[in-house]
C-alpha cells in the first residue's frame, strides 16, 4: 500500500507545482503589464518602449515557470541525472549553434518592434488608409517569421547531421522569394509597390493639374496605394494604375509658378515674317489668362518647301485653366488673322492629270492580247 501511496503523492505533487507554477506566471504578467501601462501613463516611458520592456519581461517569466516545470517532471520520472548528463553534452557540441540560433531569435524579435514602431509612425504622419498600413505591416512581420523559422530549421537540421538537407532547404527558400517578387512585380502588388513610390517621390499632390500615362490629363483628385484619381477637363473621373503612372512620362504643369502655352501655325512664304510674328504677339496680348512678362514671343520651327512654320509663346499662372487659355489665344488668332487678309494655310502643289488616254490604252492592249489567243 505504502508503495503504490508514494509514485501517487510525487505525481499529485508534480500536478500542484505545475498549476502553481502556471498561476504564479499568469499573476506575475497581469502584474508586469499593469506596471507597464502605469510608467506610461505616467510618462515615466513611451509607448514603444513599454510594449518592448514588458514584452521581454513577460516572455522571461514564461521561461523561468517552463524550466520550473521540466526541472519537477524530471525529477518525479528519477530522469534528472541521465537527463541533465545527455543535456550537458548537447550543449557542449552544439554550443556555438545554440548561441546563433538565440541571437537569431533576438534579432528578429528586435525587427519586429522596430518595424512596428516604423509603422506605426508612418500611419500617424501619412494619408493613407490605416488599413492599407496594416496589410504593409503583416506582410512584413510573416515574412520576418518566415526568414527566422528557416534559419531556426537550418540550424537544426545541422546539428542534426542534415547539412546537404539544410542547404537545399534554404536554396529553395531563396528561389522561392524570388519567385514570388518577380511574379508581384507585375501584378497588384506591384502595382502597390509603384503607389508607394509614387508617395514617397510626390511628382504631384491633390489638386495639381498633370499629364499621366501617355495621355491622361486633368487635375490629381486623390493618390492611393493603387491608382490616381484624376478629374479630366470633361469632368470625368479617371482611375489611373499606379505602375502605368510610374511607367511613363508625368508632366506637372502646377510644379512652377508659371507655364508657357505655345501654337505652331502654318504660313506661305509670300507672307511677311514680320507681319505675321506681330499678329501673333497682338493676339497673345490680347488674350485672357496670358501675362503681360515675361513678354511673349515667337519663334521659326521650320522652313518647309511649301510653308513656313511658326509658334507664339506666352506665359500663364493659370495652369488648372491651360485649355480654356489656349482655345481663346487660338480664337484671337484666327480673328488677327482674318482682320489682317492672311491666310492660314499650308499650301500644297498638286497635279491634276487626264486619265481618258490611259484608259483606252489599256482597253487596246487587252484586245490585241485577245486576237492573238
Amino acid at each position: 500500500m505504502s508503495t503504490l501511496s508514494e509514485p501517487l503523492a510525487s505525481y499529485l505533487f508534480l500536478a500542484i507545482a505545475v498549476i502553481a507554477a502556471f498561476v504564479a506566471a499568469k499573476v506575475s504578467v497581469r502584474i508586469v503589464t499593469r506596471m507597464m501601462k502605469r510608467l506610461e501613463s505616467q510618462g515615466k516611458l513611451s509607448a514603444e518602449l513599454s510594449d518592448l520592456a514588458g514584452a521581454l519581461l513577460r516572455t522571461l517569466i514564461w521561461l523561468a515557470a517552463a524550466f520550473f516545470v521540466l526541472a519537477e517532471v524530471l525529477a518525479t520520472l528519477g530522469l534528472q541525472e541521465i537527463l541533465l548528463q545527455s543535456i550537458s553534452s548537447f550543449l557542449t557540441v552544439n554550443a556555438g549553434r545554440i548561441g546563433v540560433m538565440i541571437v537569431i531569435i533576438v534579432v528578429g524579435y528586435v525587427a519586429l518592434r522596430i518595424f512596428s514602431i516604423v509603422f506605426a509612425e508612418y500611419k500617424r504622419r501619412t494619408k493613407l488608409h490605416p488599413f492599407t498600413i496594416d496589410l504593409f505591416q503583416n506582410l512584413v512581420r510573416y515574412l520576418v517569421y518566415a526568414i527566422v523559422a528557416v534559419l531556426l530549421l537550418t540550424n537544426v537540421l545541422v546539428m542534426a547531421g542534415l547539412q546537404t538537407l539544410a542547404g537545399t532547404m534554404v536554396t529553395l527558400f531563396t528561389v522561392f522569394i524570388g519567385l514570388v517578387v518577380s511574379f508581384a512585380a507585375t501584378g497588384s502588388i506591384g502595382n502597390a509597390l509603384s503607389g508607394l513610390v509614387i508617395m514617397s517621390w510626390r511628382p504631384y499632390k491633390d489638386g495639381d493639374r498633370v499629364e499621366v500615362a501617355g495621355g491622361t490629363y486633368g487635375d490629381v483628385v486623390e493618390v492611393d496605394v493603387m491608382f490616381t484619381k484624376i478629374r479630366t477637363i470633361k469632368d470625368e473621373i479617371v482611375h489611373v494604375p499606379n505602375n502605368q503612372v510610374l511607367g511613363n512620362k508625368i508632366v506637372n504643369y502646377s510644379a512652377l509658378p508659371k507655364v508657357i502655352v505655345h501654337q505652331q501655325i502654318t504660313i506661305s512664304y509670300d507672307v511677311s515674317r514680320i507681319l505675321v510674328e506681330g499678329l501673333l504677339l497682338e493676339a497673345a496680348q490680347r488674350s485672357e489668362g496670358l501675362l503681360p512678362e515675361p513678354k511673349p514671343f515667337v519663334l521659326v520651327r521650320d522652313l518647309d518647301n511649301n510653308y513656313v512654320a511658326y509658334e507664339i509663346n506666352a506665359y500663364t499662372d493659370k495652369p488648372n485653366r491651360l485649355i480654356a487659355v489656349l482655345s481663346n489665344l487660338m480664337e484671337n488668332i484666327l480673328d488677327r488673322f482674318d482682320k489682317a487678309g492672311v491666310e492660314i494655310l499650308s499650301p500644297q502643289h498638286v497635279a491634276l492629270r487626264d486619265s481618258t488616254r490611259t484608259v483606252k490604252r489599256r482597253r487596246r492592249r487587252t484586245s490585241a492580247n485577245r486576237r492573238l489567243d
